[in-house]
Order: structure tokens, then C-alpha cells, then sequence
């Protein structure tokens, strides 16, 4: 039987993916029931089918309540579509604990059968080549006198080939902190414009992978292809598999009075099943051995990270990045000290160092940032070991970790909101202070640089966005279709307010986080439909799997060849500050100026200056007898307000060298 044109043309498309060449095969692992009997329950289930040999092996340990002789109707679903119908009787397959069934526990060791030719014919070779194929194996229990139909099982069919692989994961990390380093070393270089739009750009793709991993996270039934997607993004959000963090997250557990899960170790004899249908098959499959997973739990145990070391990898893994960056810093700065006593440098190069503040600094402007980044991490993984309950210390350090960060950047944003408020109190604008006093913009900066000066404010709605989705993420396990719900309203809420504000600072950058924000709702709209919210047919479910994955695929393409563009630009133009217009809020009027340009706040910037009064009569011109001197420069960066700073958030955040001055 064939396809439709669609799931035709879909699957020619994806076999393109295939990744790593390896020996056909289709195997399944976990019964679940799909209908509300529950005379058959299943510890372990496990079935492999090598079309090379023509044989399948099946081990089943499980316990049934039935008693006569029966028929088995096998269905084969591939993408919701009914692709092979056969009916078996357990006698004529020497399966003498099926014929006839009784009231007993079924074990079948290892069975293998040889299938016949015309039972292969009927299996599309496209079956064994298409990663994450979305098939389902469907068993109907009926007896042989009169057809009743007594219980339904079903279970879900590989092919061992995935578009989730450790290289997609390592090389989108690795580009992410490129970009952020490369966007560091520009700003350094005096390349203000371009620093700023490069480190949007990745910041923007950083996020956007966290977005997609957070879908990954939701309960709902993810069809396979979405779950082996948004795996390639875990990483972000700290779901690393490391054998080193998991024997320290084991210990600690152990040492804390905690109880490790042994699913990892106990899978040769227990049945892990990724998938659930309604909490009525779950109930029903828990009465064996089978363990039904989805969600966070779902995600950790494909990074084959056991569950109750997924709160504490994340953990770690978030203190591992800032050690490393902290050791980066470290380096910065050593070299930043041998590069300022040399005599032979740039001066450019040489005014950038002598505004550089003490370590001190640098350290704390540095982990305002990291814990930036890591927020969505933070709400997602501490709020739920909260209802996972590893162990007390466990709990202790989720908590203070969580309240740690949201402390620090509330009191961030307060910090904005005071400067901002001032300056508009005193300058009729808040442009003024958070874009002319160094001390303000390199300290909190990192909040609202990207946004344009009239919208600062929009960093609220930002952490506000951030912590509300990971308490849906994290408190919502249990409820797929609430979860959904609510996503879905914050989501389309955000959408709104993007496309509405524009707060952006550039067109690009609007019409960038625009339509990040409507492919972050369409999102949510697959996962309301995966949570079977509507009861739609399967074929639909499957076809929105394939959409999804193409969708966000399509798209984080499109924003990787973004970030490297403009990586392109900062490290090969000379002039890269030219690849990118002026940014339209007016923020460098508020700044010393030395290239003589001039804007519509021009005015307001010699009043600051002292340049002209308030009425605009201009003071008396002063003498200069020689042109300044690099030492003059040098001093007047170094002098609040006159400070010439680059308008970008650096991984490594530059300030001025009055420290004493009140933050």
C-alpha cells in the first residue's frame, strides 16, 4: 500500500537526513494499552525485526487475566496511516503460552520467528531509512468464538536511525559561543554598532533554542520526530549527559538522604515507554513494571541521565559554564594588564584597555549576565525539583538558587528603572543616563540595550514572559492540556506585544524577534493538538510532527546563516560599522561624539557637553592651541558621562575607572 503525495514527498525529504549508515532494522520496546480494558498488564516488552535474516525476536514478561482461545489483528500505523492489517492466531506461530491464554503470568523468554516473503513484501523499504519515522504497531486481543474484542495494545516502532545527534548538539553550541566571544572581541576593537547587532543576533539564536527545547519539556504526546528535534537543543536549558556529573549528582543524592532511580540500570528488565495517551492506559500500565515517562523526565532519559539526576546535572552543568567563562575573564584580564604596558599599541587599542575596570568589577558584571542567560534554566529546573523531591538538600539548593536569580536581575531591573526615571526627571528623557553614564550602561545594559531607548521598560514583560513560562513548564507536568492552554495564552500574548511595541532597537531585529514570536505560538498550537485536546485523527498528528520539525528546522537554519553573516562582518571587514545602519532611538547623541556627525538630539548632546545653555545661545568658543593629545583622549574616556562606550552586551563587560562612583 502507498502513501498519499504528501507523506511521500515528506519522507523522500527526510531520508536525506540520515545521518549514520547501519543494518536495517524495526524494533519496539513497551506495551501500553489503547483501550480502557486492562485484562493484559506488561512488565517488559521488547521486539527486534531484521529483514536481513527474515527473523523477529520477542521477549514479553507481563500477567494475564484472560482465558480461551484468541486472535491477535496486528495493525501497522506509519504517520496515522493504516499501512499493513494482518491477522494472527498464536497456535499456528508455536506461541503455547497464547494458545490457549489463561489466567496466568505470561513469560516468553526469547522467541524468533521467520517471517514469510509475502508478510515482507508488504513493508515499504522506506520503513527502515527514515529517521524518527512516526509507526505505531497496534495489537487487538480478540476471541477466536465470536470476535469480541477483550484488551488493545499498542507500541511504538523504530528504526534506530534519528535526527538527534551529539554533533547537531556540540556545533550549535559551539557557534552560539562564538558569537557571543566574537561580538566581545569587536566591541573591544571599538566596532560599537556591529558588537551590538552580533550579539543580538546571538543572543536571539540562543534563545530561540531555549524556546525549542522548552517545547520538548511539555507533557504532551510528542510525536517522535519533535522529540528527537528539540533533544538537539537541550543542552541550553543544561540536560548535558556527562559520566562525570552523574556520579557526582549520584553521590551527592546518596549523601543527602536521597533515593537514586535506577531506570537506567534496570532497563533490561523493565519496559521504558516514552509515550502515554491518557492518564486512564497509564494507570492501567502501571499495574506491571513499565515505566511511562513524558516531559522532563521524558528528556532527561534520552540523554540517558537518570531522573532523579536531572535537576542536579543542570545545576552543575550551569556552575561548570561559569567556571569556564570566569577562567576566560581571568585570561582577558591578564592579558589586558601585559597589553596596557606596552608602548608600541593602537591608541584605539590603548584607550579601550584604560577603561577596563578592576577584576572586581568585571567578575560581578560577568555573573550578572551568565545569570541572564541562564534564567529560563533556572525557572524550569528548580521549580520542578520542587515537585520531583530528590532529596531535602536538593530542594534547599533549588530554592536558593531560583530566588538568588530572580533577586539579582529584579534588583537589575529596578536599578534600570531608577536610573531611567531620572534621568527623565532631569533631562526629559531616560536615554540620557542608561546610554551616557558607563557605569549604568555596563553594568545593567545587558537588560535593555537591544530594546530602543523610549521602551527600556520592555525588559520587565521579558522576565515576567521568562518565569512564567517555566512555572507552567515545571508545575504543569501532570496536566498536558492545561499546560498547552496556557503556553498558547502567553505566547500569543507576547506575539502581540512584539508586533505591537516594535522594541526593538532596528527593523531587522523587530522583524527578527516578530517572527520568532509567531513560530514560538504556532508552536504551542502543535502542542495543544499533540496533547489530544481535540481527538483528531492520527494522520493529522503525524502530519503536524513532520510540519513542526520542518518549521523550526527551516528556521533555526535561517537564524544560524543570520549569526554567521554578521561573524562574517565583524571579523573580516575592516570597517564593519558601515554593514549596518545608525540605530534610529538616537542613543550615540547622548555620548561624546568624534566623528562629527550630527542627529535630532544633537542639541540636548552640547547642552551636556556645556557646549550651549538652555536657551541655546552658545558659550564663548574656547581657545585650543594644539590638537588633543592621545593622553587628553585617554583622560576625558576615563571622565562619567563623556565616556565613549560601546553600546553592546560583551561576554567580558568593560567599565570606567571610577569605581567609587555611586551604582
Amino acid at each position: 500500500m502507498q502513501l498519499n503525495g504528501f507523506l511521500f514527498g515528506a519522507f523522500t525529504l527526510l531520508q536525506s537526513l540520515q545521518l549514520v549508515q547501519a543494518e536495517n532494522l524495526i524494533q519496539a520496546t513497551g506495551l501500553t494499552q489503547c483501550s480502557d480494558s486492562a485484562e493484559v498488564t506488561v512488565n517488559n516488552f521488547n521486539a527486534v525485526f531484521t529483514p536481513a535474516n527474515k527473523s523477529i525476536s520477542i521477549i514479553f514478561d507481563g500477567y494475564s487475566e484472560v482465558a480461551g482461545d484468541v486472535l491477535i489483528d496486528v495493525d501497522l500505523l506509519v504517520y496515522g496511516y493504516k499501512a499493513f492489517t494482518k491477522t494472527f492466531d498464536p497456535c499456528s506461530l508455536d506461541l503455547s503460552v497464547f494458545c490457549p491464554m489463561k489466567a496466568i503470568e505470561l513469560q516468553i523468554p526469547t522467541v524468533t520467528q521467520t517471517l514469510g516473503d509475502n508478510v515482507l513484501s508488504q513493508i515499504p523499504s522506506i520503513a527502515y531509512s527514515v529517521p524518527d519515522i512516526d509507526a505505531v504497531i497496534r495489537l487487538r486481543l480478540k476471541y477466536k468464538n465470536g470476535g469480541t474484542q477483550i484488551t488493545c495494545l499498542e507500541t511504538r516502532v523504530s528504526n534506530g536511525k534519528s535526527v538527534y545527534q551529539p554533533g547537531v548538539s556540540w556545533t550549535l553550541a559551539i557557534i552560539t559561543g562564538l558569537g557571543l566571544v566574537t561580538s566581545t572581541v569587536t566591541s573591544l576593537l571599538g566596532h560599537s554598532n556591529t558588537a551590538t547587532h552580533l550579539a543580538f543576533r546571538s543572543l536571539a539564536f540562543l534563545g530561540f533554542i531555549q524556546t525549542q527545547a522548552m517545547a520538548g519539556m511539555s507533557s504532551a504526546k510528542l510525536p517522535p520526530f519533535v522529540q528527537s528535534w528539540t533533544q538537539n537543543m537541550q543542552w541550553s536549558l543544561g540536560i548535558v549527559r556527562s559520566d562525570s556529573l552523574q556520579t557526582i549528582a549520584t553521590w551527592f543524592q546518596r549523601a543527602t538522604g536521597g533515593t537514586p532511580s535506577t531506570v537506567m540500570t534496570s532497563s533490561s528488565s523493565i519496559s521504558v515507554v516514552l509515550q502515554k495517551r491518557s492518564a486512564i492506559h497509564r494507570r492501567a500500565a502501571e499495574k506491571g513494571s513499565q515505566i511511562l515517562l513524558r516531559g522532563i523526565e521524558r528528556v532527561g532519559i534520552r540523554d540517558s541521565i537518570e531522573l532523579t539526576n536531572i535537576f542536579m546535572t543542570g545545576y552543575l552543568f550551569y556552575y561548570f559554564i561559569t567556571a569556564v567563562v570566569v577562567a576566560c575573564v581571568g585570561l582577558v584580564l591578564l592579558v589586558r594588564a601585559v597589553l596596557a604596558k606596552k608602548q608600541t599599541l593602537l591608541p584605539k587599542l590603548d584607550r579601550t584597555i584604560s577603561v577596563t575596570a578592576d577584576w572586581k568589577t568585571v567578575l560581578r558584571n560577568t555573573f550578572f549576565r551568565l545569570a541572564c542567560i541562564g534564567y529560563p534554566q533556572m525557572c524550569i529546573l528548580c521549580l520542578w525539583e520542587l515537585t520531583h523531591r530528590d532529596s531535602a538538600a536538593e530542594i534547599v539548593l533549588a530554592i536558593t538558587m531560583w530566588l538568588v536569580t530572580t533577586a539579582v536581575l529584579a534588583f537589575a531591573a529596578f536599578k534600570v528603572f531608577q536610573r531611567a526615571m531620572r534621568s527623565k526627571q532631569q533631562h526629559n528623557t531616560p536615554a540620557y543616563t542608561l546610554y551616557s553614564d558607563p557605569a549604568t550602561l555596563n553594568q545593567w545594559g545587558f537588560l535593555y540595550i537591544y530594546y530602543r531607548a523610549p521602551v527600556y521598560f520592555f525588559l520587565v514583560p521579558a522576565l515576567v514572559y521568562t518565569v512564567v513560562k517555566g512555572m507552567v513548564i515545571a508545575f504543569a507536568q501532570p496536566s498536558p492540556v492545561a499546560q498547552s492552554i496556557v503556553l498558547l495564552i502567553l505566547e500569543l500574548s507576547m506575539m502581540l506585544a512584539i508586533a505591537i511595541i516594535k522594541p526593538f532597537m532596528s527593523k531587522g531585529a523587530n522583524v527578527t524577534a516578530i517572527t520568532m514570536a509567531v513560530i514560538n505560538s504556532l508552536n504551542t498550537i502543535f502542542l495543544l493538538v499533540f496533547s489530544d485536546v481535540f481527538d483528531q485523527p492520527e494522520l493529522m498528528t503525524g502530519i503536524l510532527g513532520v510540519i513542526f520539525f520542518l518549521l523550526n528546522a527551516i528556521f533555526t537554519l535561517v537564524l544560524l546563516i543570520y549569526l554567521l553573516v554578521g561573524m562574517v562582518y565583524a571579523i573580516f571587514f575592516k570597517k564593519p560599522d558601515t554593514k549596518y545602519k545608525p540605530l534610529g532611538d538616537d542613543r550615540d547623541s547622548f555620548r561624546w561624539s568624534r566623528t562629527g556627525t550630527t542627529t535630532e538630539l544633537s542639541s540636548l548632546e552640547k547642552i551636556a557637553r556645556g557646549e550651549e545653555d538652555a536657551e541655546g545661545h552658545p558659550h564663548p568658543a574656547r581657545v585650543v592651541t594644539a590638537p588633543p593629545s592621545d593622553e587628553d583622549v585617554s583622560m576625558a574616556a576615563r571622565r562619567p558621562y563623556n565616556d565613549v562606550v560601546d553600546p553592546s552586551l560583551p561576554l567580558f563587560p568593560t567599565s570606567h575607572d571610577h569605581t567609587q562612583r555611586q551604582l
